[in-house]
């Protein structure tokens, strides 16, 4: 490591990754000018995102471009190629941009992290198209791994160092360094510097053909076959017991089996391209063995998998979360049948239908997402028009609706409401069917060998509850009706109250102004009122409470409950019971709120 061989490597990265080095610069500029003078920050969330987005995934778009354009023969044509991705990757950021902040549903962001994926593994496997053996891109790739690792490892250790030099300089010398100096080296280190390591370690010529199949050593042998190999049997022999014991039981899988599958072929994915180098040995019969027998033993897994899959289908209702699961299940299944016959003789080509299957089932009108609210929408479609009622439906005749429904139907139903609305951003749906804020809140159920929905659970008892609280959909709020001056936030405490036998009320007290002069209102809410709301979730909704002077919409309340000790009784210790309630609403005030006698010093003296 020399000054000089420092700079040779860097001339290097500057000829060979010229657009690559660009951005990083760029986006380096960018993000500390930002953190620096939080003034220069755009209003326009187009021109943020552009800014902020666009320079980071330029630069993997180029990188992997570049590497591609080192093996066409026609360098010009290549760079026009180069050109024309760029150039459309920035118009696609910008129509994404002008749409605005409310197009940035579960749709735009999965198609957005898929292309990002997309551009990221393209670095392995874009310039090796065409090759008899996938050895070339296997060293390929396991050099640029091992080489970011220690790049990442490398500037922590340096940050690490500079962030301890700045903190002792501000103890020794007593000095105020600012926070922003903190980050821009976090921002320097561990973007700007690893990124031009790592971009020095890529491997070029001959060394990025690197045809050598023996780059396993008996250490990475050891490594695979008493560790990795051991802990993928013992998920393998963990998963067939239970695939016996439902065979015996003669019930359904649970949910989690999707996990543990999931992760079982990680494993085997894992193992098997670790060990490709020593497929193409003919001098190790084991592995060859080995990779055909985690395919094979893997196959029956995968349909416990498909049936639990389903089962989840059936019982909660189809999801995106799910519609990709179930995608990758199947893709599975083309791996393993693969591996069982070819004994994975060429493994790139799993990394790269994964990438392009998760691309193409996210990016454009078929993407899961769009299909999803499409299939969701037919099926709320469906149970309305089986009920036979009127659309749209204000909040008490779809109360009305529930109530006459099925407890297992009327969940379902909202479910699909809750999640088309909340997940997928389908506000504009709703309006052909819901008028209004609805409660869409479902009982919660839990997954078990009988039914999952449990309907039989005994009702609570508001008498019970000393400490009531509840938190309300805020969106479901009705703004009272009238003529108010002011509209005010609440969140407050009214503390140490003792509630009276005859008047069980919990009072909270607010102070407003209205120029210089303050004035004070107060509340009272019956303490049995706030135990049923606590006790039953279908009546926990935004509600209000008015005297005189005006109306307080409440969406969340808490009651404690404090004991302390009556020193005044002579004959015993009696206990009391202080309640403090805390309130957070809105307040809407009345012209006649402010006709009061505004509190001066002497009667603000008078209330406490």
């Amino acid at each position: 490591m020399s000054f000089k061989g420092m700079s040779e490597r860097l001339e290097i990265v500057i000829k060979r990754f010229p657009v690559g080095l660009l951005f990083t610069i760029i986006y380096t500029f960018i993000a500390l000018t930002l953190l620096w003078d939080k003034d220069l920050i755009p209003n326009s969330d187009a021109l943020l995102f552009i800014i902020m987005f666009y320079p980071p995934t330029a630069l993997l778009l180029g990188v992997s471009l570049h590497l591609w354009s080192e093996e066409q023969s026609n360098v010009k044509r290549a760079r026009i190629v180069q050109l024309i991705a760029q150039f459309g990757w920035l118009l696609y950021c910008v129509i994404i941009a002008q749409q605005g902040q409310d197009s940035f549903g579960m749709e735009l962001i999965v198609g957005l992290l898929a292309t990002l994926f997309l551009f990221k593994a393209s670095i392995f496997f874009l310039s090796f198209f065409g090759k008899e053996t996938d050895i070339e891109s296997w060293n390929f790739s396991w050099n640029v791994i091992i080489s970011a690792l220690q790049t990442t490892l490398v500037c922590g250790i340096l940050l690490g160092g500079i962030e301890l030099l700045l903190w002792g300089i501000q103890e020794l010398f007593d000095l105020d360094i600012p926070e922003e100096l903190y980050i821009s080296m976090v921002i320097i280190c561990m973007f700007t510097i690893n990124v031009m390591l790592l971009m020095m370690q890529i491997p070029k010529d001959a060394a990025k053909h690197d045809t050598n199949i023996n780059r396993m050593n008996d250490f990475g042998r050891m490594v695979v076959h008493g560790l990795f190999v051991p802990l993928q049997a013992a998920y393998l022999i963990t998963h067939y017991f239970y695939l016996l014991r439902i065979l015996f039981t003669w019930e359904l899988p649970s949910g989690g089996v999707v996990w543990l599958v999931t992760t079982m072929m990680i494993g085997m994915l894992f193992i098997t391209a670790l060990v490709y180098p020593l497929l193409l040995q003919d001098n190790k019969p084991f592995d060859k063995k080995l990779v055909r027998w985690l395919a094979l033993l893997a196959l029956p897994l995968l349909a416990l998998m498909t049936v639990s899959i389903f089962r989840r289908i059936s019982d909660y209702g189809f999801t995106v979360a799910r519609a990709y699961v179930l995608l990758f299940n199947i893709w599975c299944y083309v791996v393993c049948i693969y591996l069982l016959f070819r004994q994975g003789k060429r493994i790139m080509w799993i990394l790269t239908s994964f990438v392009l299957v998760f691309f193409i089932s996210s990016v454009g009108p078929w993407n899961m997402t769009a299909t999803t609210r499409r299939l969701l929408t037919r099926q709320v479609d469906g149970i309305f028009l089986r009920t036979g009622v009127q659309l749209p439906l204000d909040y008490t005749r779809f109360d009305s609706l529930i109530q006459t429904m099925d407890k297992h139907e009327a969940d379902i139903l909202k479910g699909k409401l809750s999640y088309l609305k909340f997940e997928l951003q389908g506000d504009s749906l709703m309006s052909q069917w819901l008028d209004g804020a609805v409660d869409l809140h479902t009982n919660p159920y839990y997954e078990g060998p009988d039914d999952p929905f449990d309907t039989d659970s005994e009702p609570t008892d508001p008498a019970t509850i000393e400490s009531p609280f509840a938190n309300m959909r805020e969106e479901m709020a009705s703004l009272p009706q009238g003529n108010f001056q002011k509209v005010m936030q609440i969140d407050d405490w009214q503390r140490e109250q003792i509630l009276a036998e005859t008047d069980s009320t919990l009072y909270m007290d607010i102070i407003y102004s209205q120029d210089t002069l303050l004035y004070f209102t107060r509340f009272g809410i019956p303490f049995r009122q706030l135990q049923e709301i606590a006790a039953d979730e279908s009546k926990q909704q935004p509600f209000t409470v008015e005297n005189n002077e005006g109306t307080l919409l409440i969406w969340y309340f808490e009651v404690e409950s404090n004991t302390s000790k009556d020193n005044n009784n002579d004959d015993a210790e009696k206990a009391i019971v202080k309640k403090d309630l805390h309130l957070e609403g809105l307040l809407f005030l009345h012209e006649a709120a402010f006709k009061n006698t505004p509190l001066s010093f002497e009667n603000e003296e008078t209330k406490e």
